[in-house]
């Protein structure tokens, strides 16, 4: 029995490789379209696999939870010390709690002198996290204490990368900012901080904290901090006790009550993915679509294919074979055509996953890590099975309903199919064209929402502008004038290299790095009981705003003449000058930084510059001001060691990196650079997610719209090539060619339009689920959806075009005669 069986499985096998042989024309259209359907789909399902479902590099990070704070006009941002301190104390449903700053090093010593992405760090961290040190050990408790040693646990990538991969690094010291450091550790390979994810580059190297375990510190906010559910606890469960925290805190009087300080809770999970989940589920589920979209027109084919073969059925049938043999005999032509389309899709969906991998938006955790594994190639067979199954089952049982007597006498005469046929087949184009109307909606507004971002002011330009990052150490540049003067030696060197505009430096990036805010006092202006001025701190040099074209709209900027013994300036944008001088000039007014202490100096503002989009395209603008480099220590008693090189090109930025680097080496050969980046590259990155999003889901529409039209087409062709001898009659009792052109278009044009209209009722509802992908733009757009439908009605009647001109060019007297 089992030698029959799979005897004749391989018959049917080889009948049905001949058949596909015999058809080529069929053959290939039906297997490009089932591949890009499944090849759609698996490369999608690369980036759900790694994005969404692979385990985060963490222990049970389910039960590990983010902790930010949010306030009055903050919805999520960093935690204060104190705060820290706090939540260890009281949460009742927290193991533990640890905290992290971000930063960055120069690494010197055993190779080129480096600038690398850190991370300073409470010693519970890793055990919170759940993963422990490769080689070596984490920190101790007693190393994470106010002035306690220095040491520094590696990176497994660092390691390789500078160190050789040598075990014998544990107990070594290299040199980070000028000074000494023990290796302690070096992590496994993978491992991350939750927030590295977001970050242009992730950290490398881990060092202690080392803050104050008693601190009251509830004002400065700049750590990330995290914590592990006690066994038992939930998430929501620390959401609320760490709410009533909040509340308790702020009823002690640590924060005024004006200020609604609370916290926000998330899960690991849900921070690193949440904001990238619904738009990766909307591509799966718009590959979905596609892929039905495909198996109804490969249905459609082989629906007309199966009318071309009834009398081959019904020999069939009148030789003995069965319905489960004839059956059995079109599953497996099926699955011929479906292993062949697979084959094909899978190495379309390589080439997908590679360009993802190339891309590799900035804004979507590990998608570079995208790959076709064993999961991915499961769900392509599993996808396979059930295309096969989907296109197939409407034409195979259509073959056991086959009349021997009827199918031999119409097979004989060409007679047309059955009109029940007939509105299967309609149905599948109508469906076609819903699933394609969901698709172009969808397109069409994550598309409209783009050029929306793309036309929001930014307040800056960023053509032709070349920026790098350098840190001074402090073991090398201890006093501010050491750090004065090298920025200022370094800038007139860089002006006057061949092809510089202008040059600047800055302390925080537009759209390339976050800017926090300092507490103020400005003359004049009264706050609110509770509340108190502030504004995002800026630090900048002479030609950081011409370089960055940040205009000046009164006032004057900043010069050479703004020195460290002279007037202490500021300048502000115009959302501070709105805010604490309505009514009033800004230009002379006076402010103190850091909220009035007394010892602070007052600075007068000169200039008022225009608003700035800093952490992000769609954040709202706060109120800013800008301090000279030369002066910021004046103010506050440090100098700013951190600075980002703005240049400005007269053409190609990139062609200044190599003479600006070299500049740099020749004032200190030990200097470190890094963040190497165009502008443009920077507001690139910024808009990688909705870019990724909507381009995909522009070409996934695209696909919908050629495989809807090339349904309709295939259904009008056949319907014309069946009824040849009904339109010959038409003609010959006096129908003109315009009544066979308006019936058969008609009948095109009609289907269409009933997909239409079901499709866009569809979407009206599918596209709230994009609400929070969309800026600027309504799920229920009204251009949107008026261009859809009248995209697609354009595209029916094309595709109707050419087996309409075929019907008006039938001869009466071949038609009746072949009949």
């Amino acid at each position: 029995m089992p030698t029959t069986f799979f005897a004749n499985a391989l018959q049917d096998i080889r009948f049905g490789a001949r058949a596909l042989r015999r058809n080529p024309a069929f053959a290939a259209i039906a297997t490009l379209t089932l591949a890009l359907g499944i090849g759609a789909n698996a490369a999608i399902f690369s980036v759900v696999n790694t994005v969404l479902l692979r385990p985060l590099p963490w222990s049970e990070p389910g039960r590990a939870v983010m902790i930010w704070s949010k306030w009055t006009a903050f919805d999520k941002t960093w935690v204060a010390t104190g705060e820290v301190v706090d939540y260890r104390r009281r949460a009742q449903t927290l193991s533990e709690v640890a905290a992290w700053g971000e930063t960055q090093v120069n690494l010197t010593g055993d190779g080129d002198p480096e600038r690398v992405a850190a991370a300073n760090v409470t010693a519970n961290l890793f055990p919170t996290l759940g993963v422990g040190a490769m080689l070596g050990r984490t920190f101790s408790a007693a190393e994470d204490v106010r002035n306690g040693p220095n040491v520094v646990v590696l990176g497994h990538a660092l390691w390789s990368r500078r160190y050789a991969a040598d075990p014998g690094i544990v107990g070594r010291t290299v040199q980070i900012n000028g000074d000494a450091y023990e290796v302690t550790g070096v992590m496994p390979p993978g491992f991350v901080l939750p927030t590295d994810y977001q970050n242009p580059e992730p950290s490398q190297l881990w060092l202690p904290q080392q803050m104050d375990p008693a601190s009251m510190d509830h004002g400065s906010h700049g750590l990330y901090a995290v914590g592990r559910l006690k066994p038992g606890a939930t998430v929501e469960q620390a959401a609320d006790e760490l709410h009533g925290i909040a509340v308790a805190m702020t009823n002690e009087g640590l924060y005024p009550k004006q200020m609604q300080f609370d916290t926000v809770v998330l899960s690991l999970t849900d921070e690193v993915v949440g904001s990238v989940r619904r738009a990766i589920w909307l591509l799966f589920g718009a590959v979905a679509f596609l892929l039905l979209i495909a198996c109804a027109n490969v249905a459609n084919l082989l629906l007309a294919r199966a009318e071309g073969r009834q009398r081959e059925i019904a020999v069939r049938a009148a030789l003995g074979a069965s319905g489960f043999r004839v059956m059995r005999q079109l599953f497996t032509e099926s699955l011929v055509l479906t292993g062949i389309a697979t084959a094909v899709g899978l190495a379309l969906a390589f080439a997908g996953v590679r360009f993802v991998g190339w891309w590799n938006p900035a804004s979507i955790p590990r998608v570079a890590e995208v790959t076709v594994d064993l999961r991915v190639l499961l769900f392509t067979a599993a996808v396979a099975v059930f295309t096969s199954l989907a296109f197939s089952l409407a034409p195979a049982v259509r073959a056991l309903r086959v009349d021997l007597t009827d199918s031999l006498k119409d097979g004989a005469q060409g007679a047309s199919s059955g009109g029940g046929r007939q509105r299967f087949r309609h149905a599948l184009v109508i469906v076609e064209m819903a699933l394609a109307v969901v698709l172009l909606v969808g397109a069409g507004l994550m598309l409209r929402s783009l050029w929306a971002l793309q036309r929001v002011q930014l307040g800056f330009d960023p053509s032709q502008v070349l920026t790098m990052r350098l840190s001074l150490p402090q073991a090398s540049y201890q006093t501010p004038e050491q750090v004065v003067d090298f920025y200022n030696r370094l800038l007139d060197r860089v002006r006057a290299i061949p092809g510089v505009r202008v040059a600047g430096a800055v302390r925080a990036l537009p759209l390339g790095s976050t800017i926090g805010d300092f507490g103020l006092r400005v003359e004049g202006f009264t706050p609110t009981p509770g509340t108190g001025a502030k504004g995002d701190w800026q630090i900048a040099t002479p030609g950081y705003l011409e370089a960055m074209g940040e205009r000046v709209v009164r006032g004057r900027g900043i010069t050479a003449d703004d020195k460290t013994d002279t007037m202490l300036v500021a300048l502000i944008n115009e959302e501070m000058a709105r805010r604490y001088w309505a009514g009033r000039d800004p230009i002379g007014g006076r402010l103190q930084i850091g909220g009035g202490a007394a010892n602070r100096p007052f600075v007068t503002v000169v200039g008022i510059v225009v608003d700035v989009r800093h952490n992000g395209i769609t954040e709202g603008v706060k109120e800013k001001f800008y301090v000279p480099h030369t002066q910021w220590h004046k103010s506050i008693g440090n100098p700013i060691r951190a600075m980002t090189l703005v240049v400005k090109a007269h053409s190609d930025p990139r062609a200044l990196t190599s003479p600006v680097s070299q500049t740099i080496r020749e004032l200190d050969a030990n200097l470190p650079v890094a963040d190497i980046r165009t502008m443009d590259d920077v507001v690139a990155a910024t808009l990688s997610a909705p870019r990724f999003t909507g381009m995909l889901l522009g070409a996934f529409a695209g696909l919908a719209l050629v495989l809807s039209a090339i349904g309709i087409y295939g259904v009008l062709s056949y319907v014309v090539s069946r009824r040849t001898r009904e339109i010959g009659i038409r003609v010959a009792i006096g129908a003109g060619r315009g009544q066979v052109l308006r019936l058969v278009l008609g009948s095109g044009v009609g289907l269409a339009l009933v997909g239409i209209v079901l499709g866009l009722a569809a979407a009206a509802s599918l596209s709230r689920l994009m609400t929070t992908l969309l800026h600027d733009v309504q799920p229920g757009d009204p251009a949107t959806y008026a261009a859809v439908a009248g995209a697609l009605t354009t595209v029916a009647i094309v595709a109707s075009l050419i087996p309409a001109w075929r019907a008006t060019r039938v001869d009466p007297v071949r038609a009746l005669k072949a009949e």
